[in-house]
């Protein structure tokens, strides 16, 4: 079951992907905005409603919670958390770094057991299943083995609320950056986690996320054998907006950079 979940949901990835494509970059692409710092366009919009009318159509009995809006409620064992296009801001901007990431959570398993990420730009297209390892267009990816959190570089992000010193990830950023050998912003919480998933990351952490942002990306790294968390060292959830991942061997070291912080 798990294993047709995720070949469809690599199906409709690309295919939502291309639909992004279509608009990349286009006089034709329209950006609104829900406040000064979060845009969203209408291909945000036409690639939600392409993945949920698609998802709902295979899967009837699955729910569905989505970035711009879209929602269904069923009492079926799986949960769809969607985002449609991942880095909005960036694709505004014409910046290619963007994805579609869509994870599914199980009520029975109590976890996220299908995720993909699929960045239509480079045609990378990410993806899980639980207990079944992690993988990069087919093949087998792997966290990296980078021990010394001196030779790190890490990912992390900044939410829409910069003003707010208690949430703005400054205090954190500025008690980490010394420490390693540095820190990239890519604005895709979703691709993050997948480049700390192949290697290209050592780790990344982030707050004020939702769960549409991470549920794909974190199944991603703990099947290429890395380490997901909450801030405090527990056991992370797409429900919970904050989350660590790293390759596992320095994730006691960031974990500890967090908590001085």
């Amino acid at each position: 079951m798990l294993h047709d979940i995720l070949s469809f949901a690599d199906k409709t990835a690309r295919e939502a992907g291309d639909i992004l494509m279509g608009g990349f970059r286009s006089k034709d692409t329209i950006i609104s905005y829900k406040s000064r710092t979060n845009l969203v366009t209408n291909m945000d919009r036409a690639s939600e409603e392409y993945i949920v009318k698609k998802i709902s159509g295979r899967f009837p009995d699955h729910a569905i919670i989505a970035e711009e809006g879209s929602r269904k409620e069923t009492k079926g064992e799986f949960i769809w958390y969607v985002d449609p296009l991942d880095a909005t801001n960036n694709y505004a901007h014409g910046l290619p770094i963007f994805c579609v990431s869509l994870g599914v959570y199980s009520r029975d398993m109590n976890c996220v057991v299908a995720g993909v990420v699929y960045d239509p730009f480079h045609d990378e297209l990410f993806s899980a299943v639980k207990n079944n390892g992690a993988h990069l267009n087919g093949h087998s990816i792997h966290v990296s083995a980078i021990d010394d959190i001196g030779i790190a570089v890490l990912a992390t992000g900044f939410p829409y609320e910069k003003e707010n010193p208690e949430k703005n990830n400054l205090r954190q950023f500025n008690r980490i950056l010394p420490h390693i050998q540095g820190i990239r912003r890519m604005g895709s919480a979703a691709i993050d986690l997948s480049y700390v998933a192949c290697g290209r990351l050592d780790g990344y952490w982030e707050s004020e996320l939702c769960s549409w942002d991470m549920a794909a990306g974190s199944l991603i790294v703990q099947e290429a054998g890395g380490s997901v968390t909450r801030y405090d060292g527990s056991a992370a959830d797409p429900e919970f907006p904050q989350i660590v991942a790293s390759n596992g061997l320095i994730h006691e070291k960031i974990l500890e950079f967090l908590a001085e912080s």
